[in-house]
Formats: C-alpha cells, structure tokens, sequence
C-alpha cells in the first residue's frame, strides 16, 4: 500500500535535509599554512639530501597524504620571502630585499596582501608567530595591512624562546610560555572561534636561533652534558624535532570535519643557517646566499584540494606561488605580477609545469642590485645562473649545471661552454633581461661562407628606448652587391616552419634562416661591412621587448643562390 506523508511533513523534513546537505555542497575550505624559520631541505629526511636529520613524523605524514615539491624556492633571508608570499611579486617590486631590521618600514600601503585578497570573498585571515615584514605601524602593522587577528612577533626572532614580547591586538606583554607552543596554542584558538572560513599563517620561530633546549615532552634528543655554542646540531634538531611535535598536536586538535575541509602548506622560509649545515654541504653556501642550499626549502600541500596518490611533484614552484595557489584554494581567482597557480599540480600528476623558470634575490641597498650585497639567480631545473654586484659596481656569474654539479663546485663560464650549456645560458639571460628589463644582446647561430667571403653580424649595443640600435656587417668585400638586414620579433617559427630552417636545400649552401624576418631594409654598403639602425620608440612599455637581427649579404657564385647569411643578434629592450 502507497502511503503519502502530509504534505507539511514531507515539506519540513526536505528543508531539514536541504540544509543539512546544502553547506556541504557550497562549503568553502580553509587553508592552513605553515611557515618554518630556517629550515631548508638538507634538514628535512624526506629529502634525503643528509643521514644526520631529527625524526619528524608529522611534517612525513603531511607528505604520505599530498603533494611535496622536489625543486621548490624561496629567498635567501625571510623578510623577502614572507614579502613574496603574501604579495606575489619579487622584492625588485616590493622592496624588500633583505632581512628588515627593528624600525624599518616594510610593505608598502599600496600592496595587496594575501589575506586582503581572500577578505573579499568572506575569509578571515590570521597570522600567528613571526611577521618581520616591518613596523612602520607599530604593533598594529599585521591588522593594519590586512590580517583580521595577529598574535606574535613583530621582528625576526626571539633572544629567547621562553622569555619574549607579545603583541596581541596590538597590545605588547612579557610571555614566559614557550614560543612554539604559544603560537600553536593561539592559532586552535582561532580556529575554534571562528565559524567563517579561514586562513590561517602559522609563522613558527623554529628551527631559527637561538639554539636551546626545548620543553623535554616536545623532542627525544639527550641534550645532556652538552652546549648549544658547542653542540649545535643537536640542539637544532631538538627544536626542529619540538616544531613537529607541535605541528602533530595542531592538526590532532583541529576538529577532524574542519580538518578534512582544510588544505595545508608547509615551507621553510629559506635554506638551513650556516652554523647547522652539516656534509655534503658547504655552511658558506646555505641561508643568505643564492646558492643552492640558501634558496632550496620544503614545500608540501595536502587536503582535499590534493587528487590522485601522494607524490613528489618536480616542477619548479617559489614562495611567490603561494600568492595565487592559496588563493585558488579559497576559490579566489587572482592575478600577481609574478606568482602562479600551482593548483593544477595537485589534481593531477604529469600536468605541464606552470613555470620555466625560478628567479630569486637578495639586495641591501634601497635600489635593488645597487649595494654591495646584492645578488640575484635564475634557474631553469637543470641549468642555474648567479650573479653578483661587486662594490666597485661590476658583475661576477656563475653557471652551474645541477644534473652533473648538485653542490655547485665547478663553474661553467670559468671554461669552454657546452651546446647545450651554452643555449642554457642564453635563455637564462633572455629570460632574466625580460624579467629585470635590462638591456642585453647576445649573438647565436652559425654564419655560413661562400665567394671568399665569411660575413659576421653584430649589434654595437644592447636595445634601449628612444635609441639606435645599430647593426653591422663584417668580413664583407666590395663584391657584394648588397646586403639585405632583418629585424624579427621571434626566433621560434617562420611561415609555420620551427626555426632554424636550413637554407641549403634553396640553394643558400650552408646557410641557415635563424629568425622570422618581418622588417627588411637594404644596409649602407662600405668597402668591407655593411650596416644599418633601428630607432626603437621612446616609450618604456617596448622594455622586456625581444628583437632579433640577422643579415643576408647578396653575392654572385657564393651559392646556387647568390646569398649568404650571417649569424642572429637577439637582444631584450632595457633600461
């Protein structure tokens, strides 16, 4: 027998279910990140980069469940890297490039932060733990540049872990509770008060000095008998052990249906301190250098956004990714100057990597690469190019292949350049100069011969707004009826074809067509060169501009087709 339910019940119990099943389809995740102090990948077992490394059973569990980034990048020093994450862009952009002192101002009024962006679409944000990004506002400077609650530190470290000043809302007090645990402690206490969703920046002081002891209930380390001056490493895995404990006590306390509707980064802010780096590695090469081991740090993403089987993800990520990727995760759509979406690297393995390329820095002067400590490093996952500003204002580069040179020993440009190594150093250039907006030019390809004659192009400066860029032709000979010089915008296709093409099946013998010519010019004729010029508009929207250059001198009985053609000249417009 059908039976029919009144239809005031059938009515009530719909809406029950209605909005019992309603907030689980609209429900918006949080996002916790945790951010370690110090705390490189040569620190971290997963990686298996040194045997000397402290258990931490908590931060592998994060891994077991998510995605952990094998080539992941920050900065040299913290400031710029907290800097990169909460805006997105370089510190070239920002100005922050080097660790901020007591008094110095920081951010500026008019970036967009992180949990500004994520404010829009109902998420409140706190950070809880270490900001050092500035205090020009005072103890307000958090809030006041758009965290919703902030409880910690202003500067950059504690002088000691169980005696510091507290800021909250804005309010200074002298704290005796341990830092780790009071960070942890404020940040569940957040959680559970607040019923919005959240975004969450867990900015541990660990493993960063001072070297101490911790609480005993938070590492198995026997630190007795020794001396945190003397034993450094033990100590600092005592800490790095009491920063995972901790981390394992924050995610058992968060409830388990928060905590399986909430993504959660884990990175270090730079590589591990010099004083704590133990073989293969060279402690003059870690934190505060664009070497590897100073730039190198964990990065790990796990939740509900994470498809598929946990794995190690190898394409190149930096710290200014999480800028867009967190946002993403909040379903926040945005669009940095220089951050990208990693998202897509979690919902499936073998996506195509979002970036090419990883550029880093750190500068001490109020210009970047102005000041004596100033460095900047490009790399592309195999090849890694460094430069570094002397205080006579010159240059110094390094090239390293990191297939071959892990530990960066030998230095590519101190000898003979590979094919590969040298198109490697090309494109890390290119990209750089169009990053930077340097001027740079740079020859490439092969000329061919023929009539006598062995023509060379070459430009006589980088490209720059409102100038000439001038062009000649040498190794010519008053046989030459005249020579053709093209500019092009692209070294990649011509007519549909991939570029290079090879001339010779034309006729050119030898010969290669190394860009698309879309502008061409006869050149002024001399009795062995040749040249012409290009006024580039004055106007600094044509800066990061490729250009590219090559020439075809015209002679008869050269080849089958009476023309040659020189080697390319790409060059980038800059400043």
């Amino acid at each position: 027998m059908l039976f029919v339910m009144p239809k005031p019940i059938v009515s009530g119990l719909l809406t029950a279910l209605l909005s019992l099943v309603a907030p689980l389809a609209a429900q918006t995740p949080n996002t916790l990140l945790i951010v370690a102090d110090d705390f490189g990948v040569d620190a971290l077992g997963l990686y298996g980069l040194t045997a000397n490394t402290a258990p931490t059973p908590n931060i592998d569990a994060l891994a077991s469940t998510g995605v952990r980034f094998e080539n992941a990048y920050a900065c040299p020093t913290c400031s710029p890297t907290r800097a990169c994450m909460l805006t997105g862009r370089y510190g070239f952009r920002t100005g922050v490039g080097f660790v901020l002192m007591q008094g110095q101002g920081g951010l500026a009024a008019s970036e967009t932060l992180l949990p500004e962006a994520l404010a829009s679409s109902g998420v409140t944000s706190a950070l809880m733990g270490k900001w050092h990004l500035g205090t020009d506002m005072g103890p307000n400077t958090p809030t006041a540049e758009g965290f919703d609650v902030f409880t910690g530190t202003i500067g950059g470290s504690v002088q000691n872990y169980s005696q510091w000043i507290k800021i909250e809302n804005g309010i200074a007090s002298q704290s005796t509770a341990y830092v780790t645990t009071d960070t942890i402690d404020e940040s569940l206490t957040f959680i559970s008060q607040t019923t919005s969703p959240w975004f969450v920046q867990v900015s541990l002081h660990v493993p960063h000095t001072p070297y101490h002891a911790p609480p005993a209930n938070l590492h198995t380390q026997n630190l007795t008998g020794l001396n945190p001056a003397v034993d450094t490493v033990a100590f600092f895995k005592a800490m790095v052990e009491s920063m995972d404990t901790e981390i394992g006590r924050l995610l058992a306390s968060i409830p388990a249906a928060t905590l399986a509707n909430t993504n959660i980064v884990f990175v270090g802010d730079n590589g591990t301190a010099s004083d704590v780096v133990q073989p293969p590695f060279n402690p003059v090469r870690s934190k505060a250098t664009i070497y590897q081991n100073g730039i190198r740090v964990p990065l790990i993403i796990t939740g509900p956004a994470v498809s598929g089987p946990p794995r190690v993800e190898p394409a190149l990520a930096h710290v200014v990714d999480l800028f867009p990727t967190i946002a993403a995760l909040q379903g926040v759509t945005t669009s940095p100057e220089h951050g990208v979406d990693l998202t897509p690297l979690l919902q499936a393995s073998g996506q195509p990597a979002p970036r090419q390329f990883v550029f880093t820095e750190q500068f001490s002067g109020a210009t970047p690469m102005n000041a004596n400590n100033d460095q900047e490093v490009i790399l592309d996952g195999r090849f890694t190019l460094l430069r570094f500003r002397r205080p006579n204002g010159s240059i110094r580069q390094e090239l390293y292949d990191l297939n071959s040179d892990p530990l960066q020993s030998t230095n590519l440009l101190q000898q003979a350049l590979s094919t590969t190594a040298e198109a490697a150093y090309r494109d890390l250039w290119r990209e750089l100069a169009i990053l930077r907006g340097y001027a740079w030019q740079t020859s490439f390809g092969t000329n061919c011969s023929g009539g006598g004659i062995s023509p060379v192009l070459t430009a006589q400066a980088a490209p720059m707004p409102g100038a000439n860029l001038a062009l000649q032709v040498t190794g010519l000979s008053p046989s030459v009826l005249a020579t053709v010089g093209a500019i092009g915008f692209t070294d990649q296709l011509w007519n549909g074809m991939p570029l290079p093409v090879d001339l010779t099946p034309a006729g050119f013998t030898g010969c290669t067509l190394l860009i698309d010519p879309a502008l061409t010019t006869i050149a002024t004729p001399g009795a062995t060169s040749a040249s012409w010029s290009v006024t580039l508009p004055n106007n600094a929207a044509v800066i990061g501009q490729a250009l590219f250059a090559q020439a075809f001198p015209l002679l008869i009985g050269a080849n089958p087709a009476g023309v040659l053609a020189t080697n390319a000249v790409e060059g980038i417009v800059g400043n």
